[in-house]
């Protein structure tokens, strides 16, 4: 039995970095999302595989840290595996690599399918997949769901409108794009500054048109955010910010 593992090469285009040639966070989460995709594909449980059943993978959770600047106009490597499944939840970690395997991304996912019809939550035994777990782990503890932010402590509001670039194939704002607008918040032309590690839970889905309110404080020498829609929190997450 081979073991589940997937490994691409991926190059870093214009489109992937900003103005100081350093990689977005919406690229690396893109980068995330599409060897995900690849990979579950090859074990039988891809897009396709899931929209025949009127299923939907949904991430739930995501985490990435930055250790060395990716090389722009050049390839690095995006290594990825899932770990054991549980009732719910599907976990994955990723890579990303240099063309000499040094490390330069490392990351987490914790994902969920859905039933398109309900949305309600499918049971993880209905979503099959054969091969071997990799024991290698750079997260040992069990992935989160939500960061339990504290809403008392917000110090100041903003508020963003959901256009039609932001919708993914699920009808939904895509996991990578609530980056973007916390990148635009945070930074204006010419800042030196960068996110350096990231952590987002998605609690609830957003759709076109949609407002969501974020508010914004500072939690532990990081950037905290809840977002809010329909007055229901909608996404949290935590940034840590670094000066180049």
């Amino acid at each position: 039995m081979s073991q589940m593992k997937k490994t691409l090469e991926f190059f870093v285009q214009t489109k992937d970095v900003d103005f100081n040639d350093r990689i977005k966070p919406t690229a690396i989460l893109d980068i995330f999302q599409d060897a995900a995709g690849l990979h579950a594909k090859e074990l039988g449980v891809g897009y396709e595989d899931l929209k025949q059943k009127n299923y939907a993978w949904v991430v739930l959770y995501q985490k990435f840290e930055i250790l060395k600047s990716l090389p722009y106009l050049d390839t690095v490597l995006i290594h990825t595996w899932p770990k054991p499944k549980s009732r719910l939840e599907f976990t994955r970690e990723y890579l990303i690599t240099d063309k000499k395997e040094e490390p330069l991304v490392k990351g987490i996912s914790n994902w969920v399918v859905i039933d398109l019809s309900t949305r309600g939550l499918v049971r993880t035994d209905s979503i099959e997949f054969n091969g071997e777990y990799v024991s290698f782990t750079n997260y040992p503890d069990k992935c989160k769901r939500k960061l339990g932010l504290d809403a008392q402590r917000i110090e100041e509001y903003f508020e963003y409108e959901v256009s039609l670039d932001d919708i993914d194939h699920n009808g939904h704002m895509n996991n990578s794009r609530y980056l973007n607008i916390l990148q635009n918040y945070l930074f204006t032309y010419g800042s030196k500054s960068y996110m350096k590690d990231v952590e987002i839970a998605y609690v609830k889905e957003v759709k076109y048109k949609e407002h969501i309110r974020i508010g914004h404080f500072k939690f532990e020498e990081k950037e905290a955010f809840i977002g809010y829609c329909n007055n229901e929190i909608c996404f949290e997450s935590l940034i840590g910010v670094e000066r180049i």
